[in-house]
């Protein structure tokens, strides 16, 4: 029988406080259960498993959104691959004004992505993959992802 890994990433948020600009964590990117040498992956529409972050801010104001996000998780001195591919982020503009549709879908979150804030802000969905050695060893393995927003003056 396999040996069970139990892996998440643990975000650590840049949290920005620009004028009436806040970050919030709504939930962690979490992969559970992971066998060795099965990759699993979490997608952005993962309910309770992807990561989500809410901005909050002036509706209307153009932001800027980087993510500094790792290539590996570690956890009692070994490490397991991740993988974030060019389709892993989705935003919801929650009512922007100058969109007809707030969901913008199959974002690459290793670009500079800028949108603007709906009259209830911004949220972000973040997927991944994690790839466990066949001979991984058991236990919990963390990665910090960072997210970094900020005004453009647009």
């Amino acid at each position: 029988m396999k040996n069970l890994l139990v892996i998440a990433a643990t975000l650590l948020l840049a949290t920005i406080s620009c004028p009436a600009q806040t970050i919030t964590l709504n939930n962690d990117l979490i992969f559970g259960n992971v066998f060795p040498g099965i990759p699993k992956t979490i997608t952005k529409y993962s309910v309770g498993s992807a990561a989500e972050f809410h901005v909050a801010g002036t509706s209307g104001s153009e932001i800027s959104i980087q993510f500094a996000l790792p290539t590996y998780m570690h956890g009692s001195g070994f490490n397991i691959e991740m993988i974030f591919f060019n389709t892993d982020c989705s935003i919801d503009t929650l009512a922007s004004p100058s969109q007809t549709s707030p969901l913008f879908d199959n974002l690459n979150p290793w670009t500079t992505l800028v949108y603007r804030l709906g009259s209830a802000g911004l949220t972000l969905w973040l997927g991944g993959t994690a790839i466990p050695k066949a001979a991984q060893p058991p236990g919990s393995y963390t990665a910090t992802i960072v997210l970094t927003v900020a005004y453009t003056g647009a």
